[in-house]
């Protein structure tokens, strides 16, 4: 790995760390516990060959949100959840603690956390670089996540490419998301734009 591209990527994780704590912090108040953000691990598939994050076919994360961020960096980002981390999260969201979940309930709930955290991701990332980071409207999975989300990547930055990822947890230890950042090209930080009246996104 040449010195520019390893310095271009410890950028890119740093940014993706801001964002993911900014994030962290929403999440916690949407659930009222606190939640951890693990370090930023990075994943790079021009290093190794065909390197996948998990099995496609695994059904552990089991739903997500996806956007496309588009500004200062343009890159996918994708907020998994864990199918038992999904329920729980969606009874906090609604307040409906048992009985059956209908499906345009389960998919509003997540679309608004999905949001919520992109959001919070985006602004973080924005106020980090003193520019404007936009989050695209969201595409929802509820089913095999996971490898939904290995399909638009490959669809989009093609295979073995870089991810930057960072893990939620709960004050039990378990995780309850994923936060992934994959930048569409790896040159994609942009200078910071003049400042102006407006705020920052």
């Amino acid at each position: 790995m040449s010195d520019e591209r390893e310095i271009e990527i410890e950028r890119l994780a740093a940014l993706a760390q801001v964002g993911a704590r900014r994030a962290a912090d929403a999440f916690a108040q949407l659930v009222d516990q606190p939640i951890w953000v693990s370090e930023a691990v990075v994943i790079d598939g021009a290093a190794e060959t065909d390197i996948v994050l998990d099995n496609p076919e695994d059904s552990s994360w089991s739903t997500g949100v996806f956007f496309e961020f588009e500004g200062c960096l343009d890159g996918l980002v994708g907020i998994l959840f864990s199918g038992a981390a999904s329920e729980s999260l969606v009874r906090r969201i609604v307040g409906i603690e048992s009985g059956e979940l209908a499906p345009p309930v389960i998919e509003s709930a997540l679309m608004e956390v999905g949001n919520i955290l992109a959001s919070h991701v985006a602004s973080g990332i924005a106020d980090a670089l003193e520019s404007r980071l936009l989050p695209s409207i969201p595409s929802l999975a509820m089913a095999g996540a996971e490898g939904a989300f290995q399909e638009l990547i490959e669809n989009v930055v093609g295979r073995g490419a870089l991810r930057i990822e960072s893990a939620f947890n709960d004050s039990s230890g378990s995780g309850c998301g994923r936060l992934v950042l994959v930048p569409t090209r790896l040159e994609s930080l942009r200078p910071a734009e003049p400042e102006s009246d407006s705020p920052h996104l």
